[in-house]
C-alpha cells in the first residue's frame, strides 16, 4: 500500500507540476477585413438653352464720349448682352447645379480665370469659377480702366489698372451667382462673374449646349441664368451611370 500511495502522490506532484507550466499561446486570429467604401458610379447630366421668339433690338454701344476708345471701333458696334446663335441656342447663359451638390473637397481647376479689357470692353461678357480659384484681370488698352465687382456676398472692390500693366489676381471667398463687374471710367463695360462651391457649372457658348460629368447619383436643383432674361429652375434626377437630358427655354419679355 505505501509503494501505490508512494507511486500516487509522485503522480500528484507531477500533474501539480504540470498545471504551473505556461500554456501555449494560442494563435491570435487574423484581423476582419475592413470594408472598402466605394462611391457608387456617377451619371451625366447635359442639356442646352433655346431662346423662341424674335431677338430684342439692342441700343448700340457709343463711345464717342471716349475718342481713344471709339477710334477702335470704325463700324458700330452691337451690344453683346443677349447673343442668339444660329442654331436657335443662347449664349452666355450660366447653368449650375444649385441644390443637392454634396458637400466636399471638390478638385480645384489649375489654371485661372481670365477676364480681360480690350477695345474698351469685357471680354468675355459672362465667367466662372470656383470659390478661391484665381481670377487674373488684364488690361491690353492703351488707357487707364478701373474694375468695379458689384458683390452681395463677397467683398466689394474697385481697383485702378493702368494700360497693359500687370494684371489683377482676386479671389472669392463665397459662392455668388452673375456678381457685375463694371468699368466706373468707361459705363459702357460690362462683365458677369458667377463663383460657385463645386465643378457642375457651364457658360454656353457658341451652340448653347452644357455638359456636367461626374455626377454623384441624386436629385439636383438646375439652375439657368441670364443677365437679360432672368433665372429658370428644373429638378433633375441622376442614377449611377445614367445620362440625363435638360432643355431651358428663353424668350423676350
Amino acid at each position: 500500500m505505501r509503494n501505490c500511495c508512494g507511486l500516487g502522490l509522485a503522480a500528484i506532484m507531477f500533474l501539480a507540476g504540470c498545471g504551473n507550466a505556461p500554456a501555449p499561446e494560442a494563435q491570435k486570429a487574423p484581423p476582419a477585413p475592413v470594408a472598402a467604401t466605394v462611391a457608387a458610379p456617377a451619371g451625366t447630366i447635359a442639356g442646352q438653352v433655346t431662346f423662341e421668339g424674335d431677338k430684342p433690338v439692342l441700343k448700340p454701344i457709343s463711345m464717342d464720349a471716349v475718342p481713344a476708345c471709339a477710334k477702335q471701333h470704325p463700324m458700330l458696334i452691337e451690344s453683346d448682352e443677349v447673343i442668339i446663335n444660329g442654331n436657335g441656342t443662347l449664349r452666355n447663359v450660366f447653368v449650375h447645379l444649385k441644390t443637392g451638390v454634396p458637400v466636399k473637397d471638390w478638385p480645384m481647376p489649375a489654371a485661372p480665370v481670365v477676364l480681360d479689357q480690350k477695345g474698351c470692353l469685357f471680354t468675355p461678357r459672362v465667367v466662372a469659377l470656383r470659390v478661391g480659384q484665381t481670377l487674373e484681370i488684364g488690361n491690353a488698352d492703351t488707357m487707364m480702366h478701373n474694375v468695379h465687382p458689384l458683390t452681395r456676398r463677397n467683398e466689394e472692390w474697385n481697383v485702378a489698372q493702368p494700360p497693359q500693366g500687370d494684371r489683377l489676381k482676386k479671389q472669392f471667398a463665397n459662392p455668388e451667382v452673375m456678381i457685375p463687374f463694371v468699368c466706373n471710367m468707361h459705363p459702357w463695360m460690362k462683365a458677369l462673374v458667377s463663383v460657385v462651391e463645386h465643378p457642375f457649372y457651364a457658360v454656353t457658348g457658341a451652340d448653347g449646349s452644357f455638359t456636367f460629368a461626374g455626377v454623384p447619383p441624386g436629385e439636383y436643383e438646375i439652375e439657368a441664368v441670364h443677365e437679360r432674361f432672368g433665372a429658370k429652375t428644373l429638378t433633375v434626377s441622376v442614377g449611377a451611370r445614367e445620362q440625363r437630358s435638360v432643355q431651358f427655354s428663353f424668350r423676350p419679355y
